[in-house]
């Protein structure tokens, strides 16, 4: 079922104009979709039933979508026993979950949804500055607003003030102004910034000695643990997708790497110990001794654009 809905989503990206790449080779990864379309970047997760999403591929693949300025989202269809309902947008982890039908009305006809789902039932957002103002051109205290509606003064108020509410109370209010006061849901800017760093995933001796070397020259790097790349290295706050592992699949992944990086228009590394006979036109192959001759993070990102420059050559 997975693979069917990684292929339907990519479908309704394509038709929506997106430039795509999949991860279907890559296990265990945070996100199986990479897409773009012009500023916006998009890192998808694709499951049946959403209850298979951990709280670490959460976590991770918000800190990789802040890092590479894109927006996290889980599709899925069924929670637990029940099916996902469209045009409502859930939330597992700090990350908004849709399902298909919500997301083809998100990037295909341009429909944000209005409704969330929390404990407790279905909720909307509502507009507050445009209820006290049309509740004023109408010439209706708050007291006689919550009269109408059943509620207390004190909840018109809060509404005012920018307090959600359930879909009955906000479909009683939009009867009662005759003007619609939900706000739509961002899904593109949904996550909010409350993450630290991963755990760290515990790499080899080697692998150690190729970050301590990055961090010596002032570079920061963020260790990731699900995802064909090792660490998001910054030299002067500019994300570099790199690969650390000394592994023999290295051409796998720098393809995969290679692929992101060309769809979010990154600039992408792999450090290596000894020679390789990998070829990228998107990632730059450096050797682990090329460090030692680098002092500072612009200096790394320079030697990086240099060799990509002389490659293109």
């Amino acid at each position: 079922m997975q693979g069917l809905l990684i292929t339907n989503v990519i479908k309704i990206l394509d038709r929506a104009g997106y430039v795509v790449t999949d991860l279907a080779e890559t296990k265990p990864r945070c996100f199986d979709i990479v897409a773009r379309r012009e500023d916006t970047v998009l890192f998808l997760k694709v499951l049946y039933n959403i209850d298979s999403f951990k709280q670490e591929m959460a976590k991770e693949m918000k800190i990789i979508a802040k890092a590479l300025k894109a927006s996290p989202i889980v599709i899925g269809e069924r929670y637990k026993a029940d099916f996902l309902e469209r045009g409502v947008v859930y939330t597992r982890y700090g990350i908004p979950v849709i399902n298909t039908a919500t997301f083809y009305d998100i990037v295909v006809d341009n429909e944000l949804p209005l409704i969330y789902s929390a404990p407790g039932g279905y909720y909307v957002k509502l507009d507050s500055e445009k209820i006290k103002k049309v509740r004023e051109e109408k010439g209706l205290s708050a007291g006689e607003l919550a009269m109408h509606l059943g509620i207390s003064r004190r909840t018109v108020m809060l509404y005012e003030e920018g307090i959600d509410t359930n879909v009955e109370n906000a479909i009683k209010l939009e009867e009662i102004l005759g003007e619609c006061v939900v706000k739509e849901i961002d899904i593109f800017n949904f996550v909010k910034d409350d993450e630290g760093e991963v755990a760290h995933p515990g790499y080899g001796e080697r692998e150690e000695k190729i970050i301590q070397d990055l961090k010596e020259i002032g570079v920061d790097v963020i260790p990731v643990k699900h995802a064909p790349f090792d660490v998001i290295s910054k030299p002067e706050n500019e994300p570099v997708l790199t690969g650390i592992k000394q592994v023999r699949e290295i051409d796998k992944r720098v393809d995969l790497m290679g692929r992101i990086s060309r769809i979010i228009s990154t600039m992408a590394a792999y450090i290596v110990e000894k020679k390789v006979k990998v070829q990228s036109d998107n990632v730059v192959i450096v050797m682990k001794e090329e460090l030692s001759c680098v002092s500072n993070p612009k200096d790394f990102y320079n030697l990086l654009e240099e060799k990509k420059d002389n490659r293109a050559k």
